[in-house]
């Protein structure tokens, strides 16, 4: 990049279970960003319209995101599609229409580069069902788990009758920041979950309840990537939960968890694996299972736009390296600046 400020057009908000999240995550990212090297516009998509609206800085500051115009990214119904216009976008969209390849399909169509994973990786890591798959594939371990497509009690209370003991973790296969999961204790709570699950989701993922230490790892790069040191999460409940993410915050952290040198090396290179097998690019946190009674190292997922905000584990476990948030934020922008132009090069040679 030259010495001249790009313009970074923040993409938050959204239409999904994780609207505020978002806000949060932009705001931090918004404190973080080098403003002598970048300047940020605010495009704040709202939840219930889905318009998309250009926010000035002060209206950011103080949330008053509904004073200006709102418009269609569809080219038929927007006649103001300069003033979306930025050098390089940076999705701070969580969840569904906003982590599973939607945005970023919609940028490359245009040609523009973006921060993060490209469409087809951010599809592969939001569907928990296809990533668990990948994981397989490449060797690593996952929890046992069955997954249904259709909300019919009966035929899913027998197949965990059958193949999986309580208790067990129901999810929505496609939905973050714990949205929609419930732990069951057994099959008097079934019922319950399984429902709460289908609100968020045509898939749902019924999961092994493991006793496990819970390991979480950055990790970031396209074709050379770097691995943070593992943190341990130590929910204040049965598990780690929205509320206590974004609201309660009374989950305690070790950051560098506290495993030998040998486990943790074989955590880091677990995480690099789960990573490669979802042809990632751009960033994600890695979440990990170390079983207590056998060591056994499993693989849970990988968030490609992870939680952004000054508490989340992304930024901090990158500290511990002392790499800053201000400096996270200018290298994920340079990965993104990029992985554009190697895609574009690979295109232009393809036409």
């Amino acid at each position: 990049m030259n010495a001249q400020k790009k313009k970074v057009g923040i993409l938050f908000g959204g239409q999904s279970a994780e609207h505020e999240v978002s806000v949060k995550s932009t705001e931090a990212l918004y404190n973080n960003l080098d403003k002598d090297k970048f300047s940020p516009l605010f495009i704040y998509i709202s939840r219930d319209d889905g318009l998309w609206r250009v926010i000035a800085e002060k209206s950011f500051i103080q949330k008053d995101f509904y004073s200006k115009p709102g418009y269609s990214f569809a080219p038929w119904l927007n006649q103001s599609f300069d003033r979306l216009e930025a050098d390089i976008y940076f999705p701070m969209l969580h969840g569904p229409n906003g982590e599973d390849g939607k945005i970023q399909s919609l940028l490359e169509l245009a040609g523009k580069p973006y921060v993060g994973a490209n469409p087809v990786a951010s599809v592969l890591a939001m569907d928990k069902v296809v990533s668990k798959a990948l994981f397989q594939k490449a060797g690593l371990n996952v929890v046992d788990y069955l997954f249904f497509e259709a909300n019919d009690y009966s035929h899913i209370k027998e197949a965990i009758a059958k193949h999986l003991d309580y208790p067990v973790f129901i999810k929505p296969s496609c939905m973050g920041s714990s949205v929609g999961i419930s732990k069951v204790a057994g099959e008097d709570q079934l019922k319950a979950g399984v429902d709460l699950a289908f609100r968020y989701d045509r898939k749902v993922l019924v999961e092994k309840a493991v006793d496990i230490h819970e390991i979480e790892v950055s990790v970031m790069g396209n074709e050379e990537i770097m691995v943070s040191r593992p943190g341990e999460l130590i929910p204040h409940r049965e598990f780690y939960d929205y509320n206590d993410k974004y609201i309660n915050g009374k989950t305690m952290f070790h950051m560098p968890a506290r495993l030998r040198a040998d486990v943790e090396e074989a955590v880091r290179q677990t995480a690099g694996k789960a990573y490669k097998a979802l042809f990632l690019n751009g960033m994600a946190r890695v979440d990990l299972f170390i079983e207590k009674t056998t060591g056994k190292i499993y693989t849970n997922e990988a968030n490609t736009i992870p939680g952004f905000t000054e508490i989340s584990m992304f930024p901090k476990l990158w500290s511990l390296q002392g790499i800053t948030f201000t400096e996270l934020v200018t290298r994920l922008i340079d990965y993104g600046f990029q992985y554009h132009q190697k895609h574009k090069a690979a295109t232009d040679r393809g036409q």
